[in-house]
């Protein structure tokens, strides 16, 4: 029986680190053919002009209170000293980071609730399911303005909530200095970060403070500097000058109140069907998952009387979360880009995650068939060709597809030759090809006849009268 135990914990091991590699193998490999594109070169005309210090100043005040996006796209951007080589560094740290932070998460939540799982297995499933559906994982990732923006403060919410975790364990007066300074530092980048984030922050933070307050507990001590802090960056980004005249470029006119609701809760609903289905596959696929000791409800609540309620809330309060993301940049531009869609997308997993494991708990026939499959080998073999199956045409198979069609490679080729040539040029006026291959997940920003803010991101960085297209 031993053996057969000790056999069956290999196979799961196995299947997991193939799992991770076969995950994280394309997307570090494409990182070697990222290029800068777009507001890279915006950010970095600006850190040239006007320098450190009054960069800061001057997009807080004019375009955003994004000061830790500002601050990383500038100053850390290889263009802002004039190397055009160097954008294979920042995907690559921020995959690694991302793998990393989770991992030490997953680590640190199984342990300090006594989850009899296998940390590799939750983490294998968890990695895949973040890299093979974040939307647009090339803006997400490679493009250093999008990810600087978007993903930095999702790394760094992870080691806050790891954090969190420390804080709420700690035994020493050190610790708990230690924790609540790392965990100021996490916010202080997080909350610098974009306006989604901000708000999940506030809210997470916020239920966090009344959760500790109604059970009377002596940590909210420890935890009230964090939301202090919440309140004060929050304020400090969201009312920035720059925020204002962001929006005074978009008509709202005809786009009021009522409307923007609709399309927020819209598009909230239309993600939960697609992310919900596919989360909870995943994750009862995770061996020992019916171990989790949940207490059980009475269902004698008014608005709980039946398991079905419970469903229908939970949907419910997720469709919620996802309105929160959605609707401030919906009203305030009327659009929201695919890139913005990643906190969300994180906030999605963390919260639906938790209700997921609570409805395999509850629930006798799912939580009979975690039980089945955890006992059988054939749950390594299933949690394999669900891998497969579903990163068919979604994040994964296409990073695979852009290096095995050599849209990579050729890709990289045209835009480096182009940037080249801009770089040593005399003319007033250049003439650049269409692109010749595009790629499916390296982002593209490429100068066009009519869309003219490209081209003068070039013009202005390179110092060129006029760019058009041959």
């Amino acid at each position: 029986m031993l053996t057969k135990t000790i056999s069956l914990l290999k196979q799961k091991n196995n299947v997991s680190l193939f799992v991770i590699v076969f995950t994280l193998l394309p997307f570090i490999t494409l990182c070697f053919f990222n290029v800068p594109l777009g507001d890279d070169f915006w950010y970095a005309s600006s850190f040239r002009e006007n320098g450190l210090v009054e960069t800061q100043i001057k997009w807080y005040n004019e375009w955003s209170g994004r000061y830790i996006a500002t601050f990383v796209i500038s100053t850390l951007n290889p263009l802002a000293f004039g190397n055009l080589n160097l954008a294979f560094i920042h995907p690559f740290l921020l995959i690694l980071g991302t793998a990393f932070c989770l991992k030490i998460l997953i680590n640190n939540v199984i342990d300090s609730f006594n989850l009899q799982l296998n940390k590799l297995v939750v983490f294998s499933i968890f990695l895949f399911f973040y890299f093979n559906y974040v939307p647009d994982f090339g803006e997400t990732f490679y493009w250093m303005a999008g990810a600087y923006t978007y993903q930095i403060p999702v790394i760094f919410f992870l080691l806050y909530l790891n954090t969190l975790l420390n804080l709420f364990k700690s035994k020493s007066a050190f610790a708990t200095f230690k924790n609540i300074v790392l965990g100021i530092l996490c916010l202080f980048i997080i909350l610098g970060s974009n306006e989604v984030i901000v708000i999940y922050s506030c809210f997470i933070n916020t239920a966090i403070l009344l959760i500790l307050f109604c059970k009377g507990k002596k940590l909210i001590s420890r935890f009230l500097p964090f939301f202090v802090v919440t309140l004060i960056l929050s304020s400090f980004m969201i009312f920035a000058p720059g925020n204002f005249g962001r929006e005074a470029l978009f008509d709202k006119s005809d786009f009021h109140f009522a409307k923007a609701i609709i399309e927020a809760f819209s598009r909230g609903g239309f993600v939960l069907f697609f992310w919900l289905p596919t989360l909870t596959l995943m994750i009862l696929l995770i061996p020992d998952i019916s171990r989790i000791n949940i207490p059980k409800l009475s269902f004698k609540s008014r608005f709980l009387k039946s398991k079905s309620n419970v469903i229908i809330v939970g949907l419910a309060f997720l469709l919620i979360i996802t309105f929160i993301g959605f609707f401030p940049s919906i009203y305030t531009t009327k659009w929201i880009p695919q890139r913005a869609y990643t906190p969300i997308f994180f906030i999605f997993i963390l919260v639906s995650s938790l209700l997921i494991f609570f409805v395999i708990n509850q629930f006798n026939i799912l939580n009979n068939l975690n039980k089945t499959l955890s006992a059988k080998p054939i749950n390594s073999v299933l949690l394999l060709i669900t891998i497969i199956s579903l990163s068919h045409n979604s994040n994964v198979m296409n990073a695979y597809t852009d290096l095995t069609s050599g849209k990579a490679i050729v890709y990289h080729k045209q835009v480096m030759s182009t940037y080249k040539m801009l770089e040593s040029t005399d003319n007033d006026t250049i003439y650049v090809k269409e692109l010749q291959k595009k790629p499916l997940i390296l982002p593209i920003r490429w100068p066009a006849k009519h869309n003219r803010l490209v081209n003068n991101e070039l013009q202005e960085y390179f110092k060129i009268e006029r760019i058009e297209i041959d």
